[in-house]
């Protein structure tokens, strides 16, 4: 049985995969439209889009425009320090970051994903979900994705 957060659903990775082209996920239905709900807002004063993979390209750049955007000075000690925590491997060993190393949540993830392979944080790679997929099921996904993005200004660069 199916529900929110994916914390109590056993579902093959197919299936899943599947409900994703059909908008179909647990607590936001069409991932495209949530996506696109929030990417019309990308020029309001009172939001700030951000997106991992240009994070990952320069993070502590992306840590003082989040300071600034909240209104918080930084000194360059701080950034630093802000930065560092904000790895992916400092957030992976973090269990106030990653709830798999919460007892409680470890057990609750890993009861519905046992044998799946799926973590809350896998590897922090750009791209790697495409290794997710089959080439059958990439291509459906890549026709799908560029069907429904193709009059929005959006990309998710893989590297």
């Amino acid at each position: 049985a199916k529900q929110a957060l994916g914390l109590q659903m056993t579902v093959p990775w197919e299936d899943l995969a599947q409900d994703f082209i059909d908008g179909k996920l647990p607590t936001i239905g069409d991932y495209c439209d949530h996506l696109l709900g929030w990417w019309q807002m990308r020029d309001d004063p009172h939001f700030l889009f951000l997106k991992y993979e240009d994070m990952k390209k320069d993070l502590r750049g992306h840590v003082v425009k989040i300071a600034d955007f909240l209104g918080r000075s930084l000194s360059d000690e701080q950034t630093d320090e802000v930065t560092e925590n904000c790895t992916f491997s400092a957030m992976k060993g973090n269990p106030a970051t990653n709830m798999s190393l919460d007892p409680a949540m470890h057990e609750k993830m890993y009861k519905c994903s046992e044998g799946t392979g799926i973590e809350f944080m896998r590897k922090g790679q750009v791209g790697d979900w495409k290794n997710w997929f089959t080439p059958k099921q990439l291509k459906i996904f890549e026709d799908f994705h560029s069907e429904k993005m193709a009059d929005i200004d959006l990309t998710f660069p893989d590297e």
